[in-house]
């Protein structure tokens, strides 16, 4: 094969990196599936996922048009760090890291574009990866200043194909800002409800209400922590200002003052008023 053959390399193949091959089966793209579970690779490359398996991740830079890196951000930044030398300038670096701040400052030399698919499960792995978990998803893009306005068409082309639905560009900054509130904080308080006893004796009394406020209760607390620790300081402010509004709640009911939860509700009503204005 020679040096141009592989439109993707895609390194880890767990469940988002395995989803990925997935999903773009059929579209014409030949693609590299890169994993250290020799199982994983295999089970892509004897589903016509991948094309190539061999774990070289020197090559695999080498020949591909755009790299692709599935994988926790502190293993993404080591491979990056060894493996940049192998990447020219015309070659994309993107990866599905669920903060950027460190990928963008490895990567600042390189033709890199972070992608984030709003789109998981509350299981992990290779074996519970979905060929449709892409579909409709709203999905973030954070090229760098030498992203080629050409090099992001290709990425968006590939989300395309694989059902993202709305694309938005933006810096790494506002991505692992929004991000906090809108993906982290959430995590929080499903786990913060699950941790409590009283969730073990809810069985019988629970409604959708409970069961929609956990869904994300079940977590790959290695991943997580180690996201909640690279964007710790977007994440404390965005904890920090729903502390101060369950603290509002809290001296509320101390004081069993009716009118200023109505306040309370009455506000949180009419914002979510706004955001389904604004989202329409």
């Amino acid at each position: 094969m020679d040096k141009t053959n592989f439109d993707i390399s895609v390194i880890g193949l767990g469940l988002m990196g395995m989803s990925l091959v997935k999903a773009l089966k059929g579209k014409g793209y030949k693609i590299w599936g890169l994993d250290t579970n020799k199982e994983a690779s295999l089970y892509a490359l004897n589903n016509d996922y991948i094309i190539k398996n061999d774990y070289d991740i020197e090559t695999a830079c080498k020949s591909s048009k755009v790299v692709i890196l599935a994988l926790m951000p502190s293993v993404a930044v080591s491979i990056i760090e060894k493996y940049k030398y192998a990447l020219n300038e015309n070659t994309i670096l993107s990866d599905f890291c669920g903060v950027k701040k460190d990928i963008h400052n490895i990567s600042k030399n390189l033709n890199y574009i972070g992608i984030h698919t709003m789109a998981g499960r509350e299981v992990g792995g290779y074996e519970n990866s979905k060929e449709t978990l892409f579909i409709n998803c709203n999905t973030i893009i954070t090229p760098n200043e030498l992203a080629s306005d050409t090099s992001i068409e290709v990425i968006k082309n590939i989300l395309t194909s694989i059902g993202s639905k709305n694309i938005i560009t933006t810096d790494y900054e506002e991505h692992d800002r929004q991000i906090a509130f809108t993906s982290q904080l959430m995590h929080i308080i499903a786990a913060g409800i699950v941790s409590q006893d009283e969730f073990l004796l809810s069985l019988g009394f629970e409604g959708n209400s409970l069961m929609d406020h956990t869904r994300v209760g079940t977590i790959d607390y290695n991943m997580w922590s180690e996201l909640f620790c690279l964007n710790s300081e977007s994440l404390h402010t965005t904890l920090s200002n729903y502390i101060n509004i369950l603290e509002k709640y809290k001296t509320a009911l101390e004081n069993k003052d009716q009118n200023e939860l109505k306040n309370i509700l009455e506000f949180a009503n009419n914002n979510k008023q706004k955001w389904i204005n604004k989202k329409k």
